[in-house]
Parts: structure tokens; C-alpha cells; sequence
């Protein structure tokens, strides 16, 4: 199931950003799922022994006709509207660590791609204070615990403004008149004031990136969730419905098809015109007796599991689109604040809750349990 969530994500990115095409519309064109009365008389007509005429029509076929038309008129509008406006954003997005586009990247020749990959990774090492070299004897593997400790301290005084461990374990058994004389003889107090104020915006933004990242992950978690319990919903009324069959009906349809089966020998044995007669009347009669069974426990069992339907595509119009339509406010305040690729698809984050809502509408026919045994083969 995550894995259809991720599949209907991804789908979700051919949707159109414009005003014609919303999550709404997608789930407008869903055709309207057949009532229990209806689906009750199609397993009837389509299952009862002792019918002689074809049913009269087929519900089933009918709404997949319908639903198969909404899924081509869907294609259709993407193919017109191929989200222009999102590959453009996407395309005019920077590149983490970078100030280039990714349409600018896009056009980089092996060569220049890996030059720049380099520099990204050159400056992103420097923003940590450490040199090509310290990298590499990281990457080594063959570091002892003192040059281990020399390189944290080197990290730590080029994010602090000087300030080491040393100076912290010092600090930590001083006063705070003590540590204030400390800074101010150390020159630390105007270093890290300096570096504070220099990185003052930085950190803001971090921050606030920070803190719209966790919402965004916060908002996903909900959204998948919700995706799992609209699917739970008819997961658990199958589930239901087999309960009941078992407790209820089972033993009853058992010895119904044991008087079948005798019903069938007899036939078979059956020599005068008159034990032909007896034997089809039970056969009749018994038949008569599943189908009206079997009647009974779909007419308990179909309203339970249309309601499960209706209210799995309920969960995803009426809690999941509109987790999912904040998750696309949280992306777009990433978008503005970094530009990053990464978050300029947001127009297209709530369609899935519109495709899972019409795809599992497509449920509403698969509501035969396939219980009951078959009767033509006794």
C-alpha cells in the first residue's frame, strides 16, 4: 500500500497546476457508485440456479464502462495540460549548493557537472572549517583519537567564532563573572559575538527551514495515514463479511449442498419418469433454498460494504486532500525560501488524495466474497 501511495504521487506530477484541473474536478468526474439494491439484484441474477433468462443487464460492466471514460477523459486533460508551468518551475529551480539552475545544470557537459560538483563539495567542507585535506584524512579511516579531537575542535571554533572544547570543559567549572572575564581576556566575546551577528540571518532561515521541513514531514506521516485507513476500510468490511458468512451461514449452505448432492445422485440413479420428477423437485427445491441463502446473507453483507467504499473516498476528499493541500502551503514556503527544486512541484502534492479517491471507487466491484460454493457442479 505504500508503495500505490508513492505510485499515485509520482502519477500526480503529470496533473496540470491550472485552475480547470484541481483534486476536486478529478474526483467529479468519478461515476456515482451503484446502490445496494442494485448490486443485490446483479449477484442474484447473475448467481440464482433456478433462473432460466439472462440477466437483465450488467452493473458492473456498466460503472467500469463509466469509470474507464472518467479515466480516459482524465488522460486526455493531462496530455493537453502537461503541467507546462511546473516543469518551467522546476527547470528555473536552483540547485542545492548552488546559485545555478537546474536547466543550467542540465546543460553542463560531463566535465562541467563534475567541476561542479567538486565546488559544491569544496565549499560545503569549508562552511564546516575543514580543508580538502582534513577531508581526505577523514575519509581515511586512520585517524587517531587526538587528530580526531583536533578536527572536532577545528568544526566547532569555525561554526562558533573560535570558541573549542577545551575552552567549553574550562568554562564549565567557572562562575559566570569568571566566564565573562574568560571571553573578554580571551578575545572569544568579540569572535563569537562577530560570528553570531554574521551568521544572524542564516540561522534564521535555517530555522524557519527547519521548522516548515518538520511541519512538511509531519503533514506527509497524516496524509499516508489517512491513505491507509480509507484502504483499511473495505480491507476490514471484507474481512466482516467473511466473520458473518462463517458464523451464520456457512453451516446452513453446507447441508444445503449436501441435499444437492443427493438430489443430483437420485437423478442420476433415477430410472422411471417419476424418480426423474422427485429428483429434479429436490434439486429445485434445494437450489431454491441456496439462492434464497445466499440472498440473505449478501443483503446484510452489500450495505456494509458499499458504506466502506463510500467512506474510504469520504477519508480521502474530506481528511486526506485537505492534510495534503497544507502540506502544499508548507512546500511552498520552502519553495520561496530556497528556491530549490525539491519543493517547486508543490501545486501537484494534492492530487493524490484525488486518484486514490477515484481508484478506490473502482472497489465497489469487487464486493462478491465468492462464498456459497458453486451449485451447477454438485
Amino acid at each position: 500500500m505504500k508503495r500505490l501511495f508513492f505510485v499515485l504521487a509520482a502519477f500526480s506530477l503529470l496533473l496540470p497546476a491550472r485552475a480547470q484541473m484541481t483534486p476536486e474536478a478529478v474526483m467529479g468526474l468519478t461515476p456515482d457508485l451503484p446502490s445496494t439494491a442494485a448490486l443485490l439484484n446483479h449477484w442474484v441474477e447473475h448467481n440464482d440456479p433456478t433462473r432460466t433468462e439472462a440477466p437483465d443487464s450488467d452493473i458492473l460492466n456498466e460503472f467500469m464502462e463509466k469509470w474507464n471514460e472518467a479515466n480516459d477523459q482524465i488522460q486526455e486533460m493531462q496530455q493537453k495540460t502537461l503541467a507546462p508551468s511546473l516543469q518551467q518551475k522546476a527547470m528555473s529551480s536552483k540547485v542545492g549548493g548552488t546559485n545555478l539552475t537546474a536547466a543550467q545544470v542540465a546543460g553542463m557537459s560531463d566535465a562541467e557537472a563534475q567541476k561542479l560538483a567538486m565546488s559544491v563539495m569544496k565549499n560545503r567542507v569549508a562552511g564546516m572549517g575543514l580543508s580538502q585535506a582534513d577531508l581526505a584524512r577523514m575519509q581515511s579511516g586512520n585517524l587517531s583519537e587526538a587528530e580526531q579531537m583536533a578536527l572536532a575542535n577545528k568544526m566547532m571554533a569555525a561554526q562558533t567564532g573560535g570558541m573549542t572544547t577545551r575552552d567549553i570543559e574550562a568554562m564549565s567549572h567557572m562562575t559566570e563573572q569568571q566566564r565573562m572575564e574568560f571571553m573578554q581576556q580571551s578575545g572569544l566575546g568579540e569572535s563569537v559575538t562577530n560570528k553570531m551577528e554574521a551568521d544572524k540571518g542564516k540561522r534564521a532561515a535555517s530555522q524557519t527551514q527547519a521548522a516548515l521541513v518538520q511541519e512538511m514531514s509531519a503533514l506527509a506521516q497524516k496524509a499516508y495515514r489517512l491513505q491507509n485507513e480509507a484502504s483499511g476500510k473495505i480491507s476490514s468490511a471484507m474481512n466482516e463479511g467473511m466473520e458473518l458468512y462463517k458464523r451464520k451461514y456457512q453451516k446452513t449452505i453446507e447441508s444445503i449442498h449436501a441435499e444437492i448432492a443427493k438430489a443430483v445422485a437420485m437423478e442420476e440413479d433415477a430410472i422411471t419418469a417419476e424418480q426423474v420428477k422427485e429428483a429434479e423437485a429436490r434439486l429445485k427445491a434445494a437450489e431454491t433454498r441456496w439462492i434464497n441463502t445466499m440472498k440473505a446473507f449478501y443483503g446484510e453483507y452489500i450495505p456494509n460494504y458499499r458504506n466502506a467504499v463510500a467512506a474510504a473516498m469520504d477519508c480521502c476528499r474530506a481528511e486526506m486532500l485537505p492534510v495534503l493541500k497544507q502540506e502544499k502551503e508548507v512546500q511552498e514556503k520552502l519553495y520561496a525560501l530556497t528556491q530549490n527544486a525539491e519543493y517547486s512541484l508543490y501545486e501537484s502534492t494534492p492530487y493524490p488524495a484525488a486518484y486514490l479517491y477515484f481508484e478506490l471507487s473502482k472497489k465497489i466491484v469487487d464486493f462478491d466474497l465468492e462464498v456459497g460454493g458453486d451449485t451447477t457442479n454438485e
